[in-house]
């Protein structure tokens, strides 16, 4: 199953800039292609064993994948190392009740490793929001929830 011209368009339209910002890497040459062209390679593989999308979807989801899941959709569930991008202001922002709650949906989801990051500088890319701020300054009283630094 070869991605069509219309398909191959949505998933450049909904992959780059949704995942352009969860990695420098992604952000510099082909390595975000490199990526989404090694899962679709994986998920024809497993597609070719039955025919079934869901069944193919779930070989290609199971251990040893990485899950990229956005707090809302990551609730109920549990992993073993889990990693939050973006404990920044701008990514946190709603009023201070939510985003306890949703830093603590986040948080809670590691069984034995997390990792939070942050950056103190984020260039504003092509098409972002006029809400964008540059100097992103860690969610300080989110980071403070946690152990370590």
């Amino acid at each position: 199953m070869c991605a069509s011209p219309s398909s191959r368009s949505l998933l450049d339209f909904v992959a780059h800039p949704s995942l352009n910002p969860l990695s420098p890497s992604y952000q510099q040459g082909t390595r975000l292609n490199d990526v989404i062209k090694e899962a679709t390679v994986a998920f024809k593989c497993e597609l070719e064993v039955d025919g079934d999308p869901i069944a193919a979807l779930d070989r290609v989801s199971k251990e040893d994948t990485i899950r990229i899941l956005t707090v809302h959709k990551c609730k109920g569930l549990e992993f073993e190392k889990v990693s939050v991008f973006g404990a920044e202001l701008q990514f946190f922002w709603s009023d201070d009740e939510d985003v306890k709650a949703e830093f603590f949906v986040a948080i809670s989801r590691a069984n034995n490793e997390l990792v939070l990051t942050s950056a103190r500088q984020r260039l504003r890319l092509d098409g972002a929001r006029s809400r964008w701020w540059e100097n992103s300054p860690a969610h300080e009283e989110a980071l403070g929830y946690t152990d370590e630094p």
